[in-house]
């Protein structure tokens, strides 16, 4: 479901594999997808797995993604 002019924001939490990176959550007005980079904490990750947490309500959902550490950040 979204507002009619389609816009919609998300609340991802991110969770990296391994436990050697913590993980975070995130304000994003695109939905995140299987194979997407993401950057946070100076890294880049690839995101392996996205789970809806709760049906959306109105423009808003919330997400969970998993993914996985690819490399730090360029400078």
């Amino acid at each position: 479901m979204s507002e009619p002019n389609g816009t919609m924001f998300y609340k991802v939490s991110y969770v990296v594999l391994g436990g050697e990176h913590t993980g975070a959550i995130i304000n994003v007005d695109q939905r995140p997808e299987i194979g997407d980079e993401v950057k946070f904490d100076d890294n880049i990750f690839e995101i392996v797995e996205v789970m809806e947490l709760m049906p959306p309500v109105g423009n808003f959902a919330f997400l969970h993604a998993t993914c996985k550490f690819l490399h730090a950040a360029s400078a």
